[in-house]
């Protein structure tokens, strides 16, 4: 008997050595704090709301530095993933509510050998979600943008009663050239920014 529990032991072992590794998306392990960091800095003038007397034709000049260093500390990045040449990753920041929520946001980013930003998408917006729920639901649209599955689903005009993507939805789209959000409507487009 102890020969076959010993046995049964081995073999287990052997085939949970032998299962092939889950991929993480955990930014701790594949970016050292310094790099984190770098990313939140790189894009949070994109990310981030407009300063005062900023506009998006001015919001990379110098004297606004020191605000979108200290609105940088407000967000967190929650996933990470390169592939392709592309940079993919999940932040949040905490969202006005009368209960801690926060609101996730799935990027898919390309920098230059210097770490300029060459490409930059806002793939999706989620809606204000506590914290656990917005952990959840944000690394299941995470994992769906990395491996370029649709995530039209999850839009609020297909995903019935369940919340996932505020944006984009009909009237709000990502605007890659601008690299902001947009509502379009029939005469113009305005930025949401």
């Amino acid at each position: 008997m102890r020969v076959y529990i010993t046995t049964l032991l081995l073999l287990l072992v052997i085939l949970g050595a032998c299962k092939p590794s889950e991929s993480t998306y955990a930014p701790e392990e594949h970016l050292s704090e310094r790099e984190q960091k770098e990313i939140l800095y790189t894009t949070i003038r994109y990310l981030g709301h407009l300063p005062k007397k900023g506009s998006h034709e001015n919001k990379f000049e110098e004297r606004f530095d020191e605000y979108y260093s200290k609105l940088a500390l407000d967000y967190t990045l929650e996933a990470y993933h390169q592939a392709d040449g592309y940079e993919y990753f999940l932040v949040s920041r905490i969202a006005p509510s009368f209960k801690v929520k926060k609101v996730a946001t799935g990027v898919k980013m390309k920098r230059d050998s210097n770490g300029e930003v060459v490409f930059y998408q806002e793939v999706f917006r989620t809606w204000k979600f506590e914290v656990p729920e917005m952990l959840e639901k944000g690394l299941m649209l995470f994992d769906k943008m990395v491996k370029g599955e649709d995530l039209s689903p999850y839009y609020i005009a297909n995903s019935g009663e369940e919340e996932y993507i505020e944006f984009p939805d009909g009237k709000i789209q990502y605007d890659t050239i601008q690299r902001r959000w947009i509502v379009k409507s029939a005469q113009d487009a305005i930025s949401l920014n």
